[in-house]
């Protein structure tokens, strides 16, 4: 199996962008592919599990309200029990005091305002009753209210409630696929560069790929050809072999991209960065095995197309399609020796 460093920049880039916008659930290109194709099915499941949870909720609640009814009573008759037990004893207090006829002045002066206060007593407990039970179940009769609130939605708008219910989830559904969608092209490069990566892989270890090559000029070289001044470039994928260095270029385009005019030319910038790849080289890698003088490291150009590829053939680049890739690259005879090629490998990864 060929030999992997670096991770593909478009999967970075695309990494990146979706964590920017606060997703976070998908691990890997797969997993973004599989979300938009079920996308219409998980969004039914979350509707479904919806609906579950709140017919559970239904039931455990139907069980509530009828426990905490049942308590409400219990309470109630105690509690009433001990409020008429109250009065009882002091209109039993009221009533001694009336029986008691013999008193002499002073006690009946004495007994008078007692039994000012027993009454006031008596007659305050039997107005303010129905506030006392009120009170003491009070916490109770507003659980029975809200179980009463949620049954009777349920009953009557149960498919409201579900979709009320699940409106959030939807929502971020629906949010994830609007992001993935603007997101849609650095999708579609980094599911092209993943399928190189795999496509190569399938190589013996005598490869080397580096995905996401990056190299930086300063002072920058000039390419007299484009007449600029190249500060930097970014390959997609550096394979290095016995037979030569190939600079790999993906690109996951429908026919109307192949054929469009507005897209900048992929040969454009595959060359530029053979330009720049090979003045790097020349500056920091020299091969003096061979006994004729300084040996050269081949550097093809290579577009790989994933399901499109234009008819026509262009100088100094190579096209092919994915399943093509492989046998294009196995095509050439190796030239270096494994020593070579690990001093190549060192200098460049």
């Amino acid at each position: 199996m060929a030999r992997i460093y670096r991770n593909i920049e478009s999967l970075k880039s695309l990494k990146y962008e979706l964590e920017s916008r606060g997703v976070t659930r998908f691990k890997s290109v797969r997993d973004i592919k599989d979300f938009l194709k079920k996308f219409d099915s998980e969004k039914q499941t979350v509707l479904n599990d919806t609906k579950n949870e709140l017919d559970e909720e239904y039931h455990k609640t139907c069980i509530r309200l009828k426990n905490n009814t049942q308590k409400k009573i219990e309470i109630t008759n105690l509690a009433t029990e001990k409020i008429d037990g109250q009065i009882a004893d002091l209109q039993s207090k009221i009533n001694i005091i009336h029986k008691k006829n013999s008193l002499n002045f002073i006690n009946k002066i004495l007994s008078s305002v007692k039994l000012y206060y027993l009454n006031k007593q008596c007659n305050d407990f039997k107005g303010r009753k129905s506030k006392i039970l009120n009170k003491i179940v009070q916490p109770l009769s507003q659980k029975i209210k809200i179980d009463q609130v949620f049954i009777n939605k349920y009953e009557s708008n149960k498919q409201i409630l579900i979709e009320r219910s699940a409106q959030i989830k939807i929502k971020e559904l629906e949010f994830t696929r609007d992001v993935l969608e603007e997101c849609k092209n650095l999708i579609s490069g980094a599911i092209g560069e993943n399928l190189v990566v795999k496509e190569i892989k399938k190589l013996s270890d005598d490869f080397i790929l580096i995905n996401d090559f990056k190299l930086d000029f300063s002072p920058p070289i000039f390419h007299k050809q484009q007449n600029e001044r190249i500060y930097s470039i970014q390959i997609d994928h550096l394979l290095i072999s016995k037979a030569g260095i190939f600079i790999i270029e993906t690109k996951n385009w429908s026919k109307e991209s192949v054929n469009s005019i507005s897209l900048r030319s992929p040969v454009e910038q595959i060359r530029r960065s053979n330009f720049a790849l090979y003045i790097y080289i020349s500056e920091n890698i020299t091969l003096n095995e061979h006994h004729w003088g300084e040996q050269k490291i081949p550097i093809r150009n290579l577009i790989v197309m994933i399901n499109n590829k234009p008819n026509t053939q262009f100088k100094y680049v190579s096209i092919k399609l994915l399943r093509e890739l492989n046998a294009y690259i196995n095509y050439f005879e190796p030239i270096l020796t494994e020593e070579q090629l690990n001093k190549i490998t060192s200098q460049l990864v």
